[in-house]
């Protein structure tokens, strides 16, 4: 059954009302519920349809019973929505067209200049379902069509000047710079970094866990020697320590909230996007992570010994990290017409921080 929609008896007779909280119920046809007119005056009480009736056959009229048909019912909120936006832009730019005589060329040319390829497909497809389902086409135009891929760079690894303001703004004893410096430290991913604690660092000072999502192991030193290519970051290491000891927790994971419970994945992402913003840094915590694969590359760390600290499950995008710098250190001379001066990661690492 359609959602809003009311039963009323009068005699023999079942009178069908659309209801809205506050408002009069609005009086359907007495007609059966997949009737085009009924769809249509359905769509028109409940305040969504793109535009008015229009002639039959249209996609215009095709978007009006798309919205009120029982496909978008089970979807979320959110995706719906999103379809709904479709169909309101597919209206108004071709509502006149008559759905008989859309082709595949024609979805393919909309769907890639869409500013959601994806989606705009997906509107494509329930659209065509419900014209098939009405008869009013033989097959789905857009069956063979693709939805083109977009290369993009993800979450961005932070700077060392990013770095610096959001320590700046949340200094040692705050929730927010324990949890970055955790983060940053590591390179875990949030889902599992709200998960370690004092339990997986073992007595030889590593700490050890499984990642949630690939399974594999991550080694992260956390008390021992560094190895040679880190040495420069024992400061990293140190204000990581002082800033857990600042929040004055003992729980069994290093994040918990201040009642002992673990922390969930998207309050630490959030909490750490919302931090920096207010420190005038537009970043994510996964920017952290790429940081720390940023900072162990400038090291000089191999892909092997990034993925082993990282916990990466293949070495292609490390492999970007490390070629990266490569590429930066032919330009860069030798060591010694560098006169000792490090690169910007061991830089940021080998000073104090406040």
């Amino acid at each position: 059954m359609l959602p809003n929609l009311t039963p009323r008896k009068s005699g023999d007779r079942t009178i069908w009302y659309f209801r809205r909280k506050g408002q009069p119920l609005v009086r359907m046809p007495d007609l059966p519920h997949d009737h085009p007119d009924f769809l249509r005056a359905y769509a028109e009480a409940k305040g969504s349809s793109t535009v008015p009736a229009q002639r039959p056959g249209s996609l215009a009229e095709l978007c009006n019973l798309v919205e009120a048909s029982p496909h978008l019912t089970p979807l979320s909120r959110g995706y719906r929505a999103g379809l709904l936006r479709q169909y309101k832009d597919m209206a108004a730019r071709y509502g006149d067209v008559k759905a008989a005589a859309i082709e595949a060329k024609h979805v393919r040319k909309d769907v890639t200049g869409a500013a959601a390829p994806a989606l705009r497909l997906k509107a494509w497809r329930m659209l065509f379902r419900v014209a098939m389902d009405r008869g009013m086409l033989a097959e789905d135009p857009s069956f063979t069509v693709r939805a083109p891929t977009r290369q993009t760079e993800g979450h961005p690894p932070w700077t060392p000047d990013e770095i610096d303001a959001f320590r700046a703004r949340w200094p040692i004893g705050t929730t927010k710079r324990a949890a970055f410096e955790v983060l940053h430290w590591t390179g875990a991913r949030i889902s599992d970094a709200v998960l370690i604690g004092p339990g997986m660092v073992g007595r030889d000072g590593v700490l050890a866990y499984s990642q949630g999502k690939t399974g594999g192991a991550a080694y992260v030193p956390w008390t021992c020697a560094l190895p040679a290519y880190a040495a420069d970051m024992a400061a990293e290491r140190d204000a990581m320590h002082r800033a857990l000891a600042g929040t004055d927790q003992a729980h069994m994971t290093f994040l918990a909230t201040a009642q002992g419970s673990t922390r969930s994945d998207k309050a630490l992402g959030t909490m750490i996007r919302e931090a920096a913003i207010e420190a005038g840094v537009q970043k994510t915590a996964h920017g952290l992570r790429k940081s720390r694969a940023v900072f162990l590359a400038e090291a000089g760390a191999t892909t092997h010994q990034i993925g082993s600290w990282t916990g990466h499950a293949t070495l292609k995008e490390i492999a970007h990290y490390t070629e990266s710098m490569d590429r930066r250190r032919a330009v860069m001379g030798t060591e010694q017409d560098r006169n000792g001066v490090k690169s910007s990661g061991q830089g940021v690492n080998s000073r104090k921080i406040p």
